[in-house]
């Protein structure tokens, strides 16, 4: 799987194209689809995915499935309270974007794995392929997803950062916002959650 990130929107949110081949599917496309669709070339996209449904995330999602036809995916939890969700974008003076109803993404999409990862929205997910992890708003470098928006959840939030802490702690971690870096380096420093909170018996999502 290649990943390249496309930084978008006034946001600077990172969606990202992860390909195998001729297919890609795009994750998070807050904005600018004409710059998503010109780096995806000649491949097919097979599916777009948000990891939740603020409307930094969603902005381009659908101009992508008019020009492709392909599906959309997002968790039903963060569906049912879309408006309530993005009430903040019109307090900051943003639109919230028109989307497709989403498909339920279940347990797997394309080649990735879905991992159910609320907190920083209801219906947050994280994406899970060979060696790398797309966490969303959930989890940054040596930081965390706020929980002051409509939706938010602290100790869910701090319960889904502790199963991400499961995976293998060379796993990249692909973000929402900033730079990449590792589930190690996340477990051993991060100054909101690391790994020792989980290890005082922080309930971890099943």
């Amino acid at each position: 799987m290649n990943v390249e990130r496309i930084v978008v929107g006034p946001l600077a949110t990172n969606a990202y194209l992860a390909c195998s081949g001729d297919e890609c599917v795009v994750i998070d496309p807050g904005d600018e689809a004409a710059a998503i669709l010109k780096r995806l070339g000649r491949k097919g996209l097979v599916a777009i995915i948000a990891t939740h449904l603020h409307f930094d995330h969603v902005g381009a999602v659908l101009e992508l499935a008019e020009a492709t036809g392909a599906p959309f995916y997002a968790h039903p939890a963060d569906w049912a309270i879309y408006k309530e969700l993005n009430e903040v974008a019109e307090e900051w003076g943003f639109s919230v974007p028109e989307i497709p109803p989403p498909k339920n993404p279940g347990l797997r999409v394309w080649e990735l794995d879905v991992l159910h990862t609320p907190g920083h929205t209801p219906g947050s997910i994280s994406l899970v392929g060979d060696g790398v992890v797309f966490t969303g708003d959930t989890l940054f470098h040596m930081s965390v997803g706020r929980t002051d928006l409509p939706g938010g959840d602290w100790d869910a939030l701090v319960e889904s950062v502790c199963r991400l802490y499961g995976l293998p702690r060379g796993y990249l971690v692909y973000p929402g916002h900033g730079p990449a870096t590792t589930i190690g380096n996340e477990a051993e420093g991060n100054p909101f959650v690391d790994a020792s909170v989980c290890d005082r018996g922080v309930r971890r999502n099943e």
